[in-house]
């Protein structure tokens, strides 16, 4: 069985499971000519925003047309094309400045079923060993200890956080940086070095020797 839990939005909505449809599931908002298969009320979600597709047994998200945008693991969803979902795959819907109004996860197997709202509260499970971030609560902790991030800060930690392990691309900073922006082309690679700089700042042991967010020339930078 797989299924969406709520782990970010109103507080109506968080810790509730939503079972998937065996062919196609619907995302959307609530109005009054309007029900979707799974429904939210909050305006920034549109009235059909993404779709659910199952596939030789394998679930696959796309967008169909929303206004606010939909992203998988922090990437910004193309309009019609199919994303696959992976167990523990993290759904935000409605991006706004600071990250997506609500954020679905994914899960293709019975055994986070069980994820209830007294968990709310608590981090994700950590990918690195430093570093815990509470979303629900859009906190930060580094070695233990809180710290402050501005926001464009803070979207940027939950995507390179998301894709631990992984190279983010300039592209995918600049579509969580500077969401409103539509061509990535007018956002220099030195906003971006600056913004990379300010958080290393605030994460780093030693800043001027960064271990923790490390650049690959030509490719982007990388969460270790």
């Amino acid at each position: 069985m797989a299924v969406f839990i709520v782990e970010s939005g109103s507080n109506e909505d968080i810790g509730k499971v939503f079972t998937l449809l065996p062919n196609a599931t619907i995302i959307g908002r609530k109005t009054g000519d309007s029900e979707p298969d799974i429904c939210f009320r909050d305006v920034r979600v549109s009235r059909e925003h993404a779709e659910v597709t199952c596939q030789q047994g394998c679930y696959y998200l796309r967008d169909i047309g929303s206004k606010n945008g939909t992203e998988i693991d922090g990437e910004r969803l193309q309009l019609g094309k199919l994303y696959p979902l992976k167990h523990h795959s993290v759904i935000g819907l409605g991006i706004t400045a600071e990250g997506p109004c609500i954020l679905l996860r994914f899960s293709g197997s019975d055994e986070t079923v069980a994820i209830s709202a007294m968990e709310k509260g608590r981090p994700e499970p950590s990918l690195v060993d430093w570093l815990k971030i509470y979303e629900e609560k859009k906190e930060v902790w580094v070695d233990g200890k809180p710290i402050h991030l501005s926001r464009k800060e803070y979207s940027l930690m939950l995507l390179l956080y998301r894709n631990a392990g992984k190279i983010c691309s300039k592209d995918d900073i600049i579509a969580v940086g500077w969401p409103q922006v539509q061509e990535p082309g007018v956002i220099s690679d030195a906003n971006v070095d600056q913004l990379i700089h300010r958080l290393r700042e605030k994460v780093e042991v030693n800043p001027a020797k960064p271990t923790r967010i490390v650049s690959r020339k030509g490719f982007g930078y990388m969460l270790i």
